[in-house]
Order: structure tokens, then C-alpha cells, then sequence
């Protein structure tokens, strides 16, 4: 995964239009007309040898005769030629000095190696072949053959369809949404979509991302990537194609924090709403209309997606009384009337933005002759404004509401021009923050594998691998009762059915895109016939299986059984990422008993042993795991999981406040839930927090230090951070954990570890130079560099690092 040289292609200084041409229909034609009416501050250069100037811009015969730029050639060249031109060209333009090139020609499978090969040496990044090529607005950017340009903005949009690209910047010219980046992907042969959100995580031009995949490469580049931007930025998916299992796809894009839209309309309607809408308290719908179809039609629809209407308090229902139709008492949705004039609206709308148990309110607003909509919405839009909540609008009706809609697409509030849209809309906000609340959930504090469960885990793994060895495709009744029971699954012995409980069914298939998936629903033949299916990815915890059950139609049919079925979904997750040789897993029928739950009937197939690598999410690496002495007591040095964030709330009250200054640069008292779930639910494919840990004398969990670096997109450099708690500094716990750290950095490859620190911090800087590294002035005042390099021959400056 690589961010490196996209800020070439985003942001380039000078570019090259090769193929350039001024024929009617030619690629080259269009990208060069796009270019010059963009606004470009920067040297544009046509390349072809058939002409001497180009829109009266001077024309290049080749790559060889462009200008020397300080990088040797420009930054940025688009390729417009014929497929067997193109090798060669990339070996020209890397050998000059350009670093970022978009491909626009479509090129047959032999070509594209050709070129991956030339460019490989010059390390010079590739967008396309194929596509349509790159916007960016701000940058005065228009590298691409679309037929309209974009305006600037702050949402991000990137397409594996050049067709859809083109039908959004359309649509967003007509609605007056601008954007910080365009990008059409075509073939991605080197530039992909894990890269872009890396790119796009980190752009301080973006705010928000919107995506559109037909197809996904390498599913855990992609999910680390965009776990990492969803959690500082909303990312909307629009999913097209069939690459396995749609429901897993789902699953996958719900893990990732992401929200999912389901077809163009709504992808349309997402992008309305990442642009405009705010953040909601919680789920709870207040509907305000002039009409009582409009508020029916609103109501309906939310019923329809299992949205929750909210209910008036006495004193908001008080506060309604004078301006609701005679006769009539004050509800949800609250129908103002026909007659309703723009005091009444403005009234109505003060005091259900008060309503504290609505979270969001929808406007639902049709013309009449009592007060004219642009009014409305003028009087409305500044009271919206200066309020917190999120309101979204409906302006229902053609030309008569148009001005209304642009008063409020002007003053950046969300408009849709049907209320079901609307709905849909609130919809997927909701959704939205759920994904993200399961992105950032601090699970409670689970029980760990002791001894004697890891001498059962172990015996598991050798009978499953001497059945694997011994030819057989499938364990018979007896190996499945022993491998399941080391999992705390227990296998019935030809138990009856009760029919008064429900039959349940936990199964483990492997995806051709993100690999092992786990599903949970009703079993039997109920099941099959129902197709229940909610689908999760390994590894699992207690939030994330509770997730999975309540998603499914089983889930309703639970009460005090739903602890005891997350557990085993939990179980089931730790067996796939234990037993790489499990192929299917099928336990159906599942029934809860008094006893716990029993598997009535258990399939376990077997297959080639998987790669670590094909679980989508990389699952915690116990083998990380290492005793040492440390005061002559055996101490813990392990990464961290989610389960340690109630130590690791007890580690951070143990503190100096001098000491939290120094780790966090500000005075904090407390960690915010968000933050605590950062710093104890890492990616360990990209992160790695590292805690020396051991049982204090009230029996619970201690942390005494956390180390943790974040390797960039590259693996050139990983910026660090330790602290070790205050009153157990200056007796060598950190070299301890401090060298865990880069004996693990350094085992990956990563070239070097960086960071930054307070100039006053003198523990830290004294540490990094005991391990051969150097401290320099930092960028900001009294601040520190730190660097140290990990690998032979390469530089101790941070900053060296960042850019080599």
C-alpha cells in the first residue's frame, strides 16, 4: 500500500499532455481543452511531434524535448497514445524526473506488464490504464476526458466506473456541490482504491469520501485503509457486481465503519447528505409538515425502513398549541396546515428544535397560497443555521419550489425533492453511526485463554492437521466433538429437538474476496427456507457477534440466550483463525438448553492450509507475546486488545499531569471513549502497541507502559510514542518496551522509526539516542525530532525518512 507520489498527481506543478491533439474526437483533444480552461496556475505542455503549438501553447515533438523542471521532468504526464507507445514513454518520463502518470489508454494484459516494468525502477506511480482520468478543482485540475468539470469542495469522489463519474459531476454541478478530488481508477494496475483512501485519509482538502467499486483486489489492504479514513472522515460505498457473497461485502463494509448505499439514487442522495447533513444525537425522527398527506407520506416511509418516530414532550406539545389548526392537538408528525403562513412555520420549527427526544427533524413542505415556500425558506434556513440539530427538507413539487430548495442548498442545508428520499437520507445517517459506534465500541473485558484451554486448542490443531495429512476431507463425528469442545462448543449426543426453542445455526465459509466469513441464523429447515443470514468477519469480540445476532431474524427469537450465542459466534471466530485447514464449518442445528447451548449436528470440512494473510482482518498476533524479568518479578510484554481498555483507563489516571503533557501535548484529565477506543483497538496489519502488563495485588489486570508506532502506507517510517507510568519511570521499563518496539519494526522492514516531541521531554530523547538514533529541532517551537534508522545505510533525519 503506498501514498507515495499521489500528491504528484493531485497536485502537480507541471504537466505533460502527451498525445495532445486538436482533431475532433481524439482523447487528446479533450484532455488538453479540459486542461487549458481550468485553470491551471502551473506549465502545461502538449506533446506531439505533428505540431508546433496547441490552443496557442507550444507543442513538444517528444518526452526527451520538454523543458528541465527542478524534478528533472514534470510532474504530472497524461498518456493519451496508442497502447504500444506507452512502455516506452513511462521509461522516458521516469528516467526525466516525473513521478505520478495517468494512463488514459486501455492496455492489452502483456502492455501492462511492459509498463509496470519501466516504471518500476523510477518508482513512478500509474493511475488507470483505462479510466477517465483525475479532477481536482482547487488545484485547477481537469486531467481527464469527463464532458463537465467540478467546482470545489470538500467531498472526495472516487469511481471504478468512468460512466458513473461522469453522471455524478453532472448532477453535482446541477446541485452546487463542489470537490476536493475526482479520481476515475480504470484498471488499477498500480494506484488503487486502498491507496486513494489512504491519500484521501490524510488531505487536509477532504472532509468526506464517497466511493464507487465494482471490484476489490487485495481485501485486507482495502479494509485497513479504509478503517483507518472512516475513522476520521464519513466514507459512503456504493457496491456494484457480483465478486462473492453480496452479504459479506456488507459485512465487510459495515466493519470498516463505512456506510453503504445500494444504488445510484441513493449514492446521489448519500453524497447530499455527507455534504450537509449534522452529526445525530440519536434515532428518534420529528416530522414537521404543512399537510396531513405530507406528514403520512413521511411517516409511512420511516415505518418502512423500521425508522423511530419521536414522541412530544408535555411542554414542546404546550408550546405547539397556538400554531396547530383549531381543533387539532400537537403530534408527531406535526401537521401545521394548508394555511399555514411563515410566522406559523417559523414557530412551529423554534420549538421542535427544542424538542429534546427528537434527535433530527425532517421539513416536509408543499406550496400554497398561503405562504410562498421562498419566503418560508428564507425565514427558515438562518433559525436551522444557528441551531444544532440536523434538519433535512422536502420541497415537494417542480418549479414552484426551486428557489426554496437553492435558499437552502445555499446555506448548506440538505433538500430532497421527494419525502421518502428524505427519509432515506435520515436513514443512512442512522446507519451510518452505527457503523461508526462499532467502529469505536470499547468492548467490556473479556475472559483470556488460560493453560489449560491452550493445551486443548493446541491437541485441536494436531488432530485437524494429522486429518488433513491423512487424506481426509472431513472430520468424522468424534474429531469435530474434540476440536469443537477445545472451543468450548459442545457437541450433543444425538440430543432431541425442543420444539419450544429455537434451532439456530453458526457456519463458516471462505469468500473468493475477503476469506473467511461467519454467518448466524435460524437453522434447520426453518433456516434454509428463510435464508437467514447475518453475516460478520474474523476476528470477532462480544460487541461485534452481538451485532451479528441482532441483525438476524433469530435474533427476535432470542431472550436470555443472546450471551450465550455471541459467545459461541466469538468461538467460532478464534477456531477459524486457529485452525487454517478448516475449509466450511456448519453447526445447524443449534439449540439453547438449560445448560448452555448444544450443537445437535456439526460439519467441519477440511481444505490447503490458508495463508494468515487471507483472513480479511488480521486477527491478534499472540505470537507477539513474550515473559521477561524485570525487578525479579516475570513481566508481560504483549499488544494490546480492546479488553485492556479498563487497565488502560486505570494506566492513564495513575499519570503525572506533567507526564500526559508530554505523551498527548495538551493537558487531558480524562480519555474520551473515542480516543480510548484508538489507542486499545489497533489495526494490527498497520499499527502496533506493544504493553508491559501484569496482575496487581487486587487480582486485576495492571499496564505499566504502552509503546506504540503507526507505519505509513509505505512502511518507510513509523511514528512512535511510549509512556510508562509515572511512578515506575527510571528503572528500565522503557528500553524494555522501547526495544520490543523496533526489534518488531525492524523484522517488518519498516525503514525507520520517527517522531515528535516536546524539547523539555529529555527521557525520551536520552532513550532514542541510546538506541543509535538522533534528536534535531522539530518544526514547531520547543519541540524536538526524533529519528532512528532501522535498516542499514539509510538517514537518522525524520524528515530524511518521510521523503526518501
Amino acid at each position: 500500500m503506498s501514498v507515495r507520489q499521489l500528491d504528484r498527481m493531485f497536485e502537480p506543478r507541471s504537466i505533460a499532455i502527451v498525445g495532445a491533439s486538436q482533431r475532433a474526437g481524439r482523447v487528446g483533444t479533450t484532455v488538453l481543452a479540459n486542461m487549458a480552461e481550468s485553470g491551471f496556475a502551473g506549465a502545461l505542455w502538449p506533446v506531439n511531434p505533428k505540431y508546433d503549438e496547441l490552443l496557442g501553447i507550444p507543442c513538444y515533438p517528444r518526452v526527451t524535448a520538454l523543458p528541465k523542471t527542478p524534478g528533472g521532468g514534470p510532474d504530472l504526464a497524461v498518456i493519451c497514445t496508442p497502447a504500444d507507445t506507452v512502455p516506452g514513454l513511462v521509461a522516458d518520463l521516469g528516467a526525466r524526473g516525473t513521478r505520478a502518470v495517468i494512463v488514459l489508454t486501455p492496455l492489452p494484459p502483456a502492455v501492462r506488464q511492459a509498463m509496470l516494468k519501466a516504471a518500476r525502477p523510477h518508482q513512478l506511480r500509474i493511475l488507470g490504464p483505462g479510466g477517465i482520468g483525475v479532477v481536482a478543482p482547487a488545484a485547477g485540475l481537469n486531467a481527464s476526458v469527463a464532458h463537465v468539470g467540478a467546482r470545489p469542495g470538500r467531498i472526495a469522489f472516487v469511481s471504478q466506473s468512468g460512466m458513473l463519474m461522469t453522471a455524478v459531476l453532472d448532477w453535482a454541478r446541477q446541485q452546487g456541490i463542489g470537490f476536493s478530488r475526482v479520481v476515475s481508477l480504470g484498471e488499477s494496475v498500480d494506484i488503487d482504491v486502498g491507496d486513494l483512501l489512504d491519500f484521501l485519509a490524510g488531505d487536509a482538502d477532504t472532509s468526506a469520501i464517497v466511493l464507487h467499486l465494482e471490484s476489490i483486489g487485495n481485501a485486507r489492504k482495502f479494509l485497513s485503509a479504509a478503517r483507518i479514513a472512516a475513522r476520521g472522515k464519513p466514507v459512503v460505498v456504493l457496491k456494484s457486481g457480483r465478486d462473492g457473497d453480496d452479504r459479506v461485502v456488507d459485512a465487510a463494509i459495515r466493519r470498516a465503519g463505512m456506510l453503504r448505499v445500494h444504488s445510484s439514487a441513493d449514492l446521489f442522495d448519500a453524497v447530499e447528505t455527507v455534504a450537509r447533513a449534522r452529526p445525530l444525537a440519536g434515532e428518534r425522527l420529528g416530522v414537521i409538515c404543512n399537510g396531513t398527506s405530507l406528514g403520512l407520506l413521511a411517516s409511512d416511509a420511516l415505518d418502512w425502513i423500521g425508522g423511530q418516530l419521536a414522541t412530544l414532550s408535555p411542554e414542546t406539545v404546550r408550546r405547539l398549541r397556538p400554531h396547530v389548526p383549531d381543533g387539532t392537538v400537537p403530534a408527531n408528525p406535526l401537521d401545521i396546515g394548508v394555511r399555514a403562513d411563515t410566522a406559523r412555520h417559523e414557530a412551529a420549527l423554534a420549538a421542535m428544535l427544542a424538542e429534546p427526544q427528537a434527535d433530527a427533524l425532517l421539513l416536509v413542505h408543499a406550496p400554497t397560497s398561503a405562504a410562498g415556500s421562498t419566503e418560508v425558506a428564507q425565514a427558515l434556513a438562518p433559525l436551522i443555521r444557528a441551531g444544532r440539530r440536523s434538519v433535512l427538507s422536502c420541497w415537494l413539487g417542480g418549479e414552484g419550489v426551486q428557489a426554496a430548495r437553492k435558499v437552502f442548498a445555499d446555506a448548506g442545508l440538505p433538500t430532497y425533492d421527494t419525502p421518502e428520499k428524505a427519509v432515506r437520507a435520515f436513514r443512512q445517517v442512522v446507519q451510518y453511526q452505527r457503523n461508526q459506534a462499532l467502529l469505536i465500541e470499547v468492548p467490556g473485558q473479556g475472559a483470556t485463554a488460560g493453560p489449560e484451554d491452550e493445551a486443548r486448542r493446541e491437541a485441536a490443531r494436531e488432530l485437524v492437521r494429522a486429518a488433513r495429512a491423512a487424506g481426509q476431507a472431513r472430520l468424522d463425528r468424534a474429531q469435530a466433538r474434540t476440536v469443537l469442545a477445545a472451543y468450548d462448543l459442545v457437541l450433543a449426543d444425538a440430543a432431541p429437538c425442543d420444539a419450544a426453542r429455537a434451532q439456530l445455526r453458526i457456519a463458516m465459509d471462505v469468500d473468493p474476496v475477503f476469506g473467511p466469513a461467519i454467518s448466524f441464523g435460524l437453522g434447520g429447515a426453518a433456516g434454509r427456507a428463510a435464508d437467514d443470514r447475518a453475516v460478520g468477519l474474523p476476528p470477532l469480540n462480544a460487541v461485534l457477534a452481538r451485532d451479528i445476532v441482532q441483525r438476524s431474524r433469530a435474533g427476535n427469537t432470542l431472550s436470555g440466550d443472546s450471551d450465550a450465542v455471541s459467545a459461541a459466534l466469538v468461538a467460532v471466530g478464534q477456531l477459524v483463525a486457529d485452525l487454517d485447514e478448516v475449509a466450511a464449518l456448519r453447526l445447524d442445528p443449534i439449540q439453547p438448553g438449560d445448560a448452555g447451548l448444544l450443537v445437535l449436528d456439526a460439519v467441519v470440512e477440511l481444505g490447503p492450509a490458508r495463508p494468515e494473510s487471507a483472513l480479511a482482518i488480521r486477527p491478534y498476533p499472540h505470537a507477539l507475546e513474550e515473559t521477561v524479568t524485570w525487578q525479579g518479578a516475570p513481566l508481560l510484554l504483549r499488544p494490546i486488545r480492546p479488553e485492556d481498555a479498563p487497565a488502560h483507563v486505570r494506566f492513564f489516571a495513575a499519570l503525572d499531569p506533567d507526564d500526559v503533557r508530554m505523551r498527548f501535548f495538551t493537558a487531558l484529565r480524562e480519555l474520551p471513549p473515542a480516543q480510548l477506543a484508538r489507542l486499545t483497538q489497533i489495526d494490527y496489519d498497520r499499527a502496533m502497541a506493544f504493553i508491559a502488563t501484569r496482575t496487581g495485588a487486587d487480582g486485576q489486570p495492571e499496564t505499566l507502559g504502552v509503546v506504540r508506532a503507526v507505519a505509513d502506507p509505505d512502511n518507510v517510517g513509523a511514528e512512535f510514542a511510549i509512556v510508562i507510568r509515572s511512578d515506575l519511570k527510571g528503572h528500565g521499563l522503557g528500553s524494555i518496551l522501547f526495544r520490543k518496539l523496533v526489534d518488531y519494526f525492524r523484522s517488518r522492514g519498516t525503514a525507520g522509526l520517527t517522531g515528535d516531541a516536546l524539547a523539555e521531554n529529555l527521557g525520551v530523547q536520552q532513550l532514542v539516542k541510546r538506541f543509535g538514533g538522533r534528536v534535531l529541532a522539530g518544526a514547531e517551537p520547543d519541540t524536538v525530532e526524533l529519528a532512528l534508522p532501522l535498516q542499514p545505510g539509510l538517514p537518522a533525519k525524520s524528515s530524511e525518512l518521510r521523503r526518501n
